[in-house]
């Protein structure tokens, strides 16, 4: 890319970090506006090296009889995010709007999906407050892995108890008052996912009257996640699993203490499996609703209780130590729960928090927000000879690749639809076309997942339905698309999606696709594991390093069908990002952005 940057000459630079705090208050909640500004003063900057600094806290309702607490953290890919819903820059004091990306978190999530392996993990995980597998929480009844239930090394919350003796100490403490229990204030630092902020080219600050950034934050109920160790509808079998009534062991494999149909009680232990062994990773806390589930997914228990106490007893072998959960009121039994009995009487435990409350709505704080810039220091004679040249009626030229979104609205009904993309970018090079869930969930709906849809089939996880609706992209039966455009179909012929939708395997058509598209949009397509989770159509617009495709004046079309045995169940609201460059022409007195 070019840029004013650009020379054979080498010239010594230095480098200077200033933090700048946003402009437009201290506190911001949900849904609310940052306004940054990066003054001309700062005159080169490097965008790619600086971060947006802030700080967040989560909270839950007040607990009452129908609101109990539990543990919350946000997206496990995307993090902090997850909490940005779009993005506007500008050139000085908005005079001239340089970039704007609309679902900037479900782009963010599209990225991280798919550009992604371990170590990239541990990297967001250590500043962008997403969260990694960690084996002291695996399951061990062969559920597929999961980030999303990690509560021994969680950074929105510490884990529960403090440990003596070999064991755990009891709590008895509600989770919002046990305040080494409680959320933490998590602490990021992002690389933020724009044009501008991931070019490489040192940006002329100085010659635009700085940089104005302007970041609407998403709303709340969109950014919360449940432990999918507790959840009723994610991987049951990752859940704590029913032991017994008093947690006595007789040898053979059976229990005592069984809870039979119509029977209740105010403690039972849950067993040794998916490494509960100690109340250090018990993913429940003091004061969460829970009932039972029976191992099918297919029977709920009819009543829920409040936990009161959580800690462990000895079983009668060595090294048996189990974990006891005491409840009020009394847990009754609408079925005989028997851990030497057959799957269906096997039971595992649920949290009710959000199911059994009249409305759920956790809340969030963003304080303290700031970027921290990475100033470049150039020789004054260079920077002389700039403005000399600006003065001579000089134009700089700084090209940055970025994204414009295309949204479009789809049916249920739609069957066969035809997406029309009015698109006016001279240096396009892919598209991707993420289909969102479009449906207006409650808060406690898109916690548990109950109503939204069903990610994969899994044996073991019994049920696994997405709590990432309206972030990433749903196949919903999708049988086959292609694009239009030029006069032509693209490809020759329709993608087939049918393996994808009937969650058996990938489309090798599909696949081929999505990589050129990635790669071609600047992502690199490093995992395709999330095909199912976060699915996206994708075609290339130009290949080769240096090629583009001008969209201007092409009828451009997408043409999707769900024309397969089962029917489309999910309202669409198609994001349609077209990945292409931009150039910021700089003369002297005026700016102006080719697109």
């Amino acid at each position: 890319m070019s840029s004013f940057f650009t020379s054979s000459d080498k010239i010594k630079v230095g480098q200077t970090d200033v933090s700048i705090p946003s402009e437009n208050g201290l506190n911001y909640r949900a849904g609310g506006k940052i306004d940054l500004y990066i003054p001309p003063t700062s005159k080169f900057v490097d965008l790619s090296q600086t971060r947006l600094k802030f700080n967040v806290s989560l909270s839950i309702p007040t607990i009452t009889a129908t609101s109990g607490a539990q543990r919350l953290q946000l997206d496990s890919q995307t993090g902090l995010h997850s909490l940005i819903r779009s993005i506007r820059i500008f050139s000085g004091r908005k005079t001239v709007l340089l970039e704007e990306i609309e679902g900037y978190d479900i782009l963010t999530a599209l990225r991280f999906d798919y550009e992604t392996n371990d170590n990239f993990k541990k990297k967001r995980a250590l500043t962008e407050g997403s969260t990694v597998y960690d084996p002291a929480t695996r399951g061990t009844l062969g559920t597929t892995k999961t980030d999303q239930a990690n509560c021994f090394s969680n950074p929105y919350f510490t884990s529960g108890g403090h440990v003596g003796g070999g064991l755990a100490s009891p709590q008895t403490a509600s989770f919002t008052e046990f305040k080494e229990n409680d959320f933490r204030v998590v602490k990021g630092e992002l690389h933020l996912n724009t044009g501008l902020f991931r070019s490489e080219a040192v940006f002329p600050a100085m010659l635009t009257d700085g940089l104005f950034i302007e970041i609407l934050l998403q709303e709340k109920k969109k950014v919360f996640r449940k432990l999918d160790s507790t959840s009723a509808f994610r991987r049951l079998h990752l859940n704590p699993m029913f032991h017994s009534v008093n947690g006595s062991d007789n040898g053979s494999g059976a229990v005592g203490g069984i809870l039979t149909n119509g029977a209740n009680t105010t403690t039972f232990v849950i067993t040794r499996d998916n490494n509960q062994t100690s109340t250090n990773v018990c993913p429940f806390v003091v004061g969460q609703k829970i009932s039972l589930k029976n191992a099918t997914g297919s029977v709920t228990n009819g009543t829920s209780s409040t936990i009161t106490r959580i800690e462990q007893v000895t079983g009668n072998t060595v090294g048996t130590a189990k974990t006891k959960l005491t409840v009020t009121p009394a847990l009754v039994s609408s079925m005989g729960f028997n851990l030497g009995g057959s799957n269906a009487s096997r039971a595992f435990v649920i949290d009710t928090t959000a199911d059994i409350a009249a409305a759920y709505d956790p809340d969030l704080t963003v304080s303290n927000v700031e970027l921290l810039v990475k100033q470049i220091e150039v020789p004054p004679g260079y920077e002389q000879s700039m403005i000399g040249m600006m003065k001579e009626g000089g134009t700089i030229n700084y090209d940055y690749r970025t994204f414009t979104n295309y949204r479009h609205s789809q049916l249920s009904g739609d069957n066969v639809a035809n997406i029309r993309l009015p698109l006016i970018e001279s240096r396009a090079t892919s598209i991707l076309c993420v289909p969102t869930d479009a449906t207006n969930y409650s808060s406690k709906q898109l916690l548990s997942g109950s109503t939204t849809y069903v990610v994969n089939e899994d044996a073991e996880d019994v049920i696994n339905r997405s709590t990432r609706s309206g972030l990433v992209g749903i196949s919903d039966e999708l049988q086959d698309y292609q694009f239009i455009y030029d006069g032509k179909i693209n490809p020759s012929r329709k993608v087939d999606c049918s393996k994808i939708s009937a969650k058996n395997s990938i489309s090798q058509q599909w696949a081929i696709e999505a990589e050129k598209s990635l790669a071609m949009a600047d992502i690199e397509p490093l995992s395709f594991l999330s095909f199912q989770d976060n699915f996206f159509i994708g075609r290339a617009l130009a290949l080769g390093k240096n090629a583009v495709y001008d969209a201007r004046g092409r009828d451009f079309n997408l043409q999707v069908e769900y024309t397969g045995a089962n029917v489309q169940t999910k309202n669409k609201l198609w994001n349609n990002y077209v990945a292409h460059l931009r150039r910021l022409v700089i003369k002297s007195g005026s700016l102006s952005v080719q697109v």
